[in-house]
């Protein structure tokens, strides 16, 4: 794979350097690397369905779909990490996908044995300020009603926040107009059942 210079450095709360570049059209490999080091629970949690059992034909080409549609009407991130088993392992891929001139989908997957350190939070930041400077206003995701992680990720983000229950998921809105810490406190417009026992 060829080599692209970090845009962005950061240092994980367990004190590893993450180094952050765009996702380029060449980058499936590092996205199925990805795709392979995640839990079914973790697939699920990002894909909305259950992926046991895929065939890598399959993810591959869906690897190759998201890196190449970068190129078109997406913007993403890559993280890498050293790690014990070998230099540049990527550890969390994060985009958003431009639905009209002023909102965007949104969508982070973060390797299982690096979740907890502070990666997809910062990840996610970074992307929303890309989006932000490219003239995006909302930022858009559909989540589990049960996934805790990602709500407490979304709402540690800063930015108001207002969803929508849909049975199992919940559609949520990130208002991203100004960087977040604008206002004195921080607004949290999530529905509050969702939250319970997190």
């Amino acid at each position: 794979m060829p080599t692209y210079p970090t845009v962005y450095t950061f240092l994980t709360k367990n004190d590893m350097v993450v180094r952050v570049r765009p996702l380029r059209s060449e980058d499936a490999p590092y996205l199925v690397d990805l795709f392979e080091n995640m839990s079914q629970d973790s697939r699920y949690s990002r894909f909305l369905q259950t992926l046991e059992n895929i065939e890598m034909e399959r993810v591959w080409s869906e690897a190759e779909q998201i890196a190449q549609g970068v190129v078109v009407n997406s913007h993403g991130l890559l993280a890498f990490c050293d790690m014990a088993e070998r230099p540049d392992v990527p550890v969390a891929a994060a985009r958003y996908i431009r639905l009209d001139s002023g909102q965007a989908e949104i969508g982070i997957s973060v390797r299982d044995n690096m979740q907890g350190i502070g990666i997809g939070s910062r990840l996610l930041g970074l992307l929303i300020e890309n989006g932000r400077d490219e003239g995006i206003h909302q930022m858009l995701a559909v989540i589990q009603n049960s996934n805790g992680v990602v709500w407490r990720l979304l709402r540690g983000l800063g930015y108001p926040l207002t969803s929508r229950l849909e049975g199992n998921t919940t559609e949520v809105t990130l208002d991203v107009t100004d960087p977040p810490g604008w206002e004195d406190t921080a607004i949290d417009y999530s529905p509050e059942p969702q939250l319970i026992g997190y």
